[in-house]
C-alpha cells in the first residue's frame, strides 16, 4: 500500500453502521461539480450524500471501485467521510483526481490570465478573426455550422444540408429533394461528398458589441482551407481507431472516414488544440497544470466535430456515444477553454472554506483490489457498467488520447450487441463472471456490519439476472431499493420519453449486505409488478394524467425495485414486455397510465 492510502486506512477504525436508508432520491444534475466535465451517466454528489451518511458514521471510509468522474468522493467529503476512488479507465482517474483536488480560485484565475496576456490573444486572433456580418467590423468567431453535402445519384447536382434545416429548431428532413431533377437523396447510411462551413456566429469587435450571426464568406472559406494545408507544429493524438470497437460500428464512423483520433477534429481546431496542449505542458508541475489539463480534456471533447449544432443553442456533443452530426457547430477551442477554467475557478470557490477529508484516487480494475486490505472500508457506494448502454473504454478514448493513456477494453465489464465474440466481444455471461469477481472484491474489503449500494438499471431483464446472480456469487446478499431520479433526462432518458428508443430514465440503487442467500428464482415477475402498479396508480395524489409518476419509464423502475425488495429476480420483466402488459392492465394516454 502507498503511504497515503495507509494513513488514510489507519484514521478509520470502523464506522460502518446501517440506519434507513432513503426509499426515493431526486437531485438535478445542476451542481458546480456535475457541469465540470463531460461523462456520461455520473451521479450527483448530492444524490449520494443521503446513503453514505445512512451507511457510515463520520471518519467513516467510502469506497467506489468504479468510480468514473469521482462523484461518490467529493459526497463522502462533503459529510466527513474518506473516500477511496478506483477505475480501470485512466480518464475517469484524470478526473476523479482533479474534482476530489484543485488548485485555489485565484491561482487558476492568473494562470489563465497570464496564458491570454502571453499568447493566446494573439493565437486566438490569428485562427479565429472573421468579419461581423451585421456591420463588417473585425469580429472573432465562436462557433462554425460545418453541413453535410450530399449529391443527387440521379443528375450529380450537390445539396447543401443546411440549406434544408429548419430555422427555428435545427431540424432536417430523412429525405432531400434535388432541385435539378427532383430526385429524393436519403441521408440514411448515405456517405455526404464533404462537410462545409455554411453559418457562423461571431462575437463582434466593432459596433455591434454583441454575438452576431450569418453565412460565412468566401473570406472564411480560404482562410480554413489554408489551415487544412499548414502543417502542424506542435504533437496531436493520433491515436488508431480498431473498425471492430462497439461504438465504431454503432455510430457509423465508418461514413465519416474515422480511421484515428485526428480525424474526429477539424483543421482549425487541431491547430488551436496543439498549441494549448503545448502551452499546458509547460507549465510547471503542480495543481494549476492539473487543472488546465483537466479543463483541457474537456475542451478537446467539446473542440471536436462530435459538437452538435443546436438552433436553441447549448451546442454540446453527445455523451455515451462518438455520433458526428450532419450538421457540426465548430467551436472556438480556446473560448471553451476559457470558459471551462473559469467554472472550475467557480467550483474552486465553494471549497475554499470546506473541511477537507482525505480522498484516495488510482487505477484499478474493480475485479482485483488486493492493494487493499481485508475489511477495510465501511461503505460501498458505486455505478457499475449498465451492459450494453455505455462503453466507457470507446467513448473515453478522444480525449484519453491526449492523456497518453487509454482504457484497456479487453478488461471492461459490458455486454457487447456489435463486436463480435470473434473480435473480442463479451456476452452477457462474460458480464455476469467479470462482475461477479468485482462484487466478491467488495466483499472481501467490506467491514462485516458494512453494507454497498449499487446503482443500477437495463431494459433487459437478462442483464438484471446476471447482475442478482453476480452479487449472490460475489457473498452479497440484498437488503434494500431505491429508485434514484437525476430529475433533468439524459439524451437518453429523453429518447425513451418519446418511445424511439427503450432506454428506462430512473436508476434503482442497491443495497447489499455481506452474506450468502440464494435467491428464489420467479417466474411471477409480471404478478408482482402489475400489484406494485396498480397499488402505486391508486394512492397517487397527484391526479394530473402527465404526472412523471404515471410514465412508463417510472412505473418500470418501481415494478422492478418491488420484484428485487420480494427477494426475486425481474425474469422475463423487460422494459419491452412491461410495456405491453401495462397496455393489457391499465388506461393509457401516450406513455402515460392510469387505473382504468
Amino acid at each position: 500500500m502507498t503511504t497515503a492510502l495507509t494513513r488514510l486506512l489507519a484514521n478509520g477504525d470502523g464506522r460502518a453502521r446501517r440506519q434507513p436508508l432513503p426509499s426515493v432520491v431526486s437531485s438535478p444534475k445542476t451542481s458546480a461539480a456535475y457541469q465540470l466535465h463531460s461523462y456520461p451517466t455520473k451521479i450527483p454528489p448530492e444524490a449520494i450524500t443521503p446513503f453514505i451518511e445512512a451507511s457510515t458514521a463520520p471518519g467513516g471510509v467510502v469506497l467506489d471501485p468504479f468510480c468514473g468522474s469521482g462523484m461518490a468522493g467529493l459526497a463522502a467529503q462533503s459529510c466527513g467521510r474518506s473516500a477511496i476512488l478506483s477505475d480501470l479507465s485512466p480518464g475517469a482517474v484524470h478526473l476523479a483526481r482533479n474534482h476530489n483536488r484543485v488548485a485555489s480560485a485565484a491561482e487558476l484565475l492568473n494562470a489563465l490570465a497570464r496564458l491570454d496576456q502571453l499568447w493566446m490573444r494573439r493565437a486566438e486572433s490569428a485562427l479565429y478573426a472573421t468579419e461581423c456580418p451585421t456591420c463588417w467590423g473585425p469580429a472573432l468567431m465562436r462557433h462554425t455550422i460545418w453541413s453535410d453535402v450530399h449529391a443527387c445519384n440521379g443528375c450529380g447536382q450537390e445539396v447543401v444540408l443546411w440549406d434544408e434545416a429548419d430555422p427555428e429548431t435545427g431540424s432536417v428532413p430523412r429525405s432531400l429533394y434535388c432541385v435539378g431533377c427532383g430526385e429524393a437523396i436519403r441521408r440514411a447510411g448515405a456517405v455526404p461528398e464533404r462537410s462545409e462551413p455554411a453559418f457562423k456566429v461571431v462575437h463582434c469587435r466593432g459596433g455591434c458589441c454583441h454575438l452576431q450571426e450569418g453565412p460565412t464568406t468566401p473570406e472564411d472559406v480560404a482562410h480554413l482551407q489554408q489551415l487544412a494545408t499548414r502543417r502542424l507544429r506542435q504533437w496531436f493524438p493520433s491515436t488508431p481507431i480498431d473498425t471492430s470497437r462497439e461504438m465504431y460500428k454503432r455510430s457509423a464512423l465508418h461514413l465519416r472516414g474515422i480511421q484515428d483520433v485526428g480525424d474526429f477534429y477539424l483543421p482549425r481546431a487541431k491547430h488551436a488544440l496543439s498549441r494549448l496542449w503545448r502551452q499546458i505542458e509547460n507549465l510547471p508541475a503542480g495543481a494549476v497544470r492539473d487543472g488546465f489539463r483537466f479543463a483541457f480534456t474537456n475542451t478537446s471533447w467539446h473542440a471536436s466535430r462530435m459538437r452538435r449544432y443546436n438552433a436553441r443553442g447549448g451546442q454540446r456533443p453527445l455523451t455515451g456515444t462518438l455520433y458526428i452530426p450532419q450538421l457540426t457547430a465548430e467551436a472556438n477551442a480556446f473560448e471553451v477553454f476559457r470558459h471551462q477554467v473559469k467554472q472550475l475557478a467557480a467550483f474552486a470557490a465553494t471549497r475554499e472554506d470546506a473541511v477537507s477529508t482525505p480522498v484516495f484516487v488510482r487505477r484499478s480494475s474493480a475485479t482485483d483490489l488486493s492493494w487493499l486490505p481485508d475489511q477495510s472500508v465501511d461503505y460501498v457506494f458505486t455505478d457499475p457498467p449498465f451492459g450494453s448502454n455505455i462503453f466507457y473504454g470507446d467513448c473515453n478514448l478522444v480525449w484519453e488520447s491526449w492523456l497518453g493513456q487509454i482504457t484497456d477494453v479487453e478488461q471492461e465489464i459490458v455486454v457487447n450487441r456489435s463486436r463480435t465474440i470473434d473480435e473480442g466481444g463479451k456476452g452477457v455471461d462474460d458480464y455476469e463472471n467479470l462482475l461477479a469477481d468485482a462484487f466478491s472484491e467488495m466483499r472481501r474489503v467490506l467491514r462485516a456490519n458494512g453494507r454497498a449500494s449499487v446503482v443500477f438499471h437495463n431494459s433487459d431483464d437478462k442483464v438484471w439476472t446476471a447482475l442478482l446472480r453476480a452479487a449472490e456469487r460475489g457473498g452479497l446478499q440484498q437488503s434494500d431499493v431505491s429508485i434514484l431520479d437525476k430529475v433533468q433526462r439524459s439524451m437518453k432518458g429523453y429518447r425513451g420519453r418519446n418511445g424511439s428508443e427503450l432506454v428506462p430514465f430512473y436508476d434503482l440503487v442497491i443495497t447489499f449486505a455481506p452474506g450468502r442467500v440464494t435467491r428464489p428464482r420467479l417466474n411471477g415477475a409480471g404478478e408482482i409488478a402489475v400489484d406494485a402498479v396498480r397499488q402505486h396508480l391508486s394512492n397517487l395524489v397527484d391526479y394530473s394524467p402527465e404526472s412523471h409518476e404515471r410514465s412508463l419509464e417510472y412505473l418500470y423502475s418501481l415494478a422492478v425495485s418491488e420484484v428485487l425488495a420480494r427477494g426475486a429476480e425481474p425474469d422475463g420483466l423487460s422494459f419491452r414486455a412491461f410495456e405491453k402488459l401495462c397496455g393489457e392492465t391499465f388506461a393509457r394516454q401516450g406513455r402515460h397510465f392510469s387505473v382504468s
